[in-house]
């Protein structure tokens, strides 16, 4: 073979083997698929946005606990926390059935991706094994082509110059003999260049082999890491599992609990309804005095043009601070004036008054000017009615659930001095202002009135 043909057959074989090095390269690492990375400050305005949500959520959830808790004015501690507690078990509950139920999907799936990426390592060893075998076949050939490629260059330079060009002219006895010895050398000749071209081939294809091996290697070197990867996210999803299964089974005992204590406690509801009844007939005949009192102190006046309207009509008519802010701040509504069904008795009642958001302790005003009445009731806790006149017209605002009161029945106050303490007595679960507007008579919405 020339030397010119040799090196293209060789450089041709590199150009192959380079090939065969770039596929198996492209075996082993991974793509990225387009998955850039994300800019920080997308990933930080994510971030905001979720803490945001999560605050809302949680706001929100408190907005529904106070209006829960305010709904259930008119009955005992014990029944109203005994319902409370229910209902916060029923929602733990759910929410961790719902979770469970995200947690044995995902387990699911990453039980799937374990098998995958199993099932893929698997596959790769087996190939790996393949090419291990042929690899030590072919090992096993080069040798056997090296033991020739040696021997023919022993026979050639070193012992046999029987096939030496000028000793076979030379030892040639005639024409018939040359000939013949002419021929094997030729043959010979032509062997050995068979031998050296196989050699060339299998030097090749063992390059070949060698770099389909490294990338099968590094190949199943990877495919073992997500395998490890997809084993641990299993086990670890299993283990998220098995915890939510465990609190789900724990929430089913704590909301059976709770079940059972509103059952024993509501069996006093009726008792407790009837003795609300009394506490508010027993209010109305306070107001019904104080607003007699009004009355007569409007007929002394002449009888002032408001006097004789209808409480919403005659509350359109206040100027703007007539009547004051029971507290100082923003007034929350936890629950709202009007008509509202009780969440455990479902009676269809009026709630006379708002109730707005503050802790125990926070202090009380005066929203009008007048005469004070106090006193105690199992409804309405320590409560504080002032009567007086404004705008003409009969004015009795009412305070429930105070931790204690500052002022005393009869004594005179003005608008803006501190009555009392927020507190939690009476027939309520939880801390809060109950203030009630009654003009000439009638229930108002006190978030209606001007400057509210």
């Amino acid at each position: 073979m020339s030397t010119t043909k040799v090196r293209r057959v060789r450089a041709a074989r590199a150009g192959r083997c380079a090939l065969v090095v770039t596929a198996g390269l492209a075996l082993a690492v991974p793509s990225l698929g387009g998955a850039a990375l994300e800019p920080l400050g997308l990933r930080l305005t994510a971030v905001a946005d979720e803490r945001s949500d999560a605050e809302a959520n949680r706001t929100d959830a408190q907005r529904r606990q106070q209006e829960l808790t305010s709904s259930l004015e008119g009955v005992s501690k014990e029944l109203g926390q005994a319902y409370l507690d229910l209902q916060s078990a029923t929602t733990s509950l759910t929410q961790a059935e719902t979770e469970l139920s995200d947690a044995e999907t995902a387990l699911a799936q990453k039980e799937r991706e374990q098998k995958t990426a199993s099932d893929r390592l698997d596959v790769a060893k087996a190939e790996q094994d393949t090419i291990n075998t042929q690899n030590a076949e072919a090992d096993k050939n080069v040798s056997e082509n090296q033991t020739a490629i040696a021997e023919l260059v022993v026979a050639t330079y070193q012992g046999d110059n029987s096939l030496s060009s000028w000793s076979f002219v030379l030892s040639s006895e005639n024409v018939d003999d040359l000939t013949t010895r002419a021929s094997s050398v030729e043959i010979a000749a032509g062997v050995e260049e068979n031998v050296l071209t196989e050699a060339e081939n299998e030097r090749s294809r063992t390059a070949n082999r060698k770099a389909r091996q490294d990338a099968v290697a590094e190949r199943v070197t990877t495919l073992k890491n997500e395998a490890d990867a997809a084993q641990k996210a299993a086990a670890d999803a299993k283990a998220t599992a098995q915890t939510k299964r465990d609190e789900v089974a724990a929430l089913k005992e704590t909301k059976q609990s709770a079940v059972n204590s509103f059952e024993e406690q509501k069996k006093t509801l009726e008792a407790q309804q009837a003795q609300a009844k009394q506490d508010e007939a027993a209010a109305n005949a306070v107001i019904a005095e104080l607003e007699e009192q009004n009355r007569r102190a409007l007929a002394q006046q002449g009888g002032s043009s408001g006097g004789g309207g209808g409480g919403a009509a005659a509350a359109g008519s206040l100027g703007g601070g007539a009547i004051g802010h029971p507290i100082a701040g923003p007034l929350i509504v936890n629950s709202p004036f009007g008509y509202r069904v009780h969440p455990i008795s479902g009676t269809y009642t009026l709630h006379d008054g708002v109730d707005l958001a503050a802790g125990v302790g926070v202090p009380q005003y005066a929203a009008i000017s007048g005469t004070v009445r106090t006193g105690y009731n199992g409804s309405c806790g320590n409560y504080v009615f002032i009567s007086g006149i404004a705008g003409g017209n009969s004015v009795v605002v009412g305070y429930c659930h105070l931790s204690g009161h500052s002022v005393y029945s009869g004594q005179s106050v003005s608008q803006g001095d501190q009555i009392g303490l927020t507190g939690m007595t009476g027939g309520v679960t939880g801390p809060h202002v109950h203030f009630s507007v009654r003009i000439n008579g009638d229930y108002v919405d006190p978030m209606s009135l001007p400057g509210f």
